[in-house]
């Protein structure tokens, strides 16, 4: 932890010995580190003393978080991969001392954009859903009630970006922007760029 003139003013030190840090996040007064060589620590950290920053958990799975995205105070979603898949966790961190992936989802994907820009995700918790673009296409997931589940999946586009526009998805590829109605996720218009 740093002051203001970037002065140390606590660390918490042996996270990952031999391994490489994947992602880091900060919510309120809390930090989950992901680092990876074999398995995907996600650590849990309390900052609310920056003098004595303390890891209070820690949880080994297969694969890694290479992003980190808050969806309330005690659940993130992750993006990685497992194997050479891309995978999705859903982390409970209600109890620190106790990390949890409540669930997981591994895609028919070897890469998606959100694994290097977090620009490429976009969440909207009004419905409880996300969009993940993906190499052969874009996803759209639910995440109610601690389950993940895929409700659309749009092939044939190699999903860049996307963006809500009242109750449409603009899906945004290199060659076409494709938009969906966001109550039954049906295909409402494309236009070739």
């Amino acid at each position: 932890m740093l002051d203001e003139k970037l002065n140390i003013r606590g660390s918490v030190q042996g996270l990952g010995l031999t391994e490489r840090i994947y992602s880091v996040r900060f919510i309120e007064d809390k930090g989950y580190v992901v680092t990876f060589r074999q398995t995907d620590p996600l650590y849990v950290l309390d900052l609310s003393d920056p003098a004595r920053p303390e890891l209070k958990g820690e949880l080994k799975i297969p694969g890694y978080s290479a992003y980190l995205n808050p969806i309330t105070k005690d659940k993130i979603l992750g993006f990685g991969k497992e194997g050479s898949q891309v995978k999705i966790s859903l982390f409970d961190v209600s109890q620190p001392t106790q990390p949890a992936e409540k669930d997981k989802y591994i895609l028919d994907e070897y890469w998606s954009e959100v694994l290097s820009t977090h620009h490429a995700f976009l969440l909207d918790k009004k419905h409880e859903i996300f969009f993940l673009p993906g190499g052969k296409g874009g996803y759209v997931f639910s995440y109610k009630n601690d389950k993940l589940e895929l409700r659309k999946a749009i092939s044939g586009v190699s999903a860049k970006r996307a963006v809500y526009i009242n109750d449409y998805l603009y899906i945004i590829a290199e060659d076409k922007i494709t938009v969906l109605n966001e109550i039954d996720w049906e295909k409402i218009n494309e236009l070739e760029l």
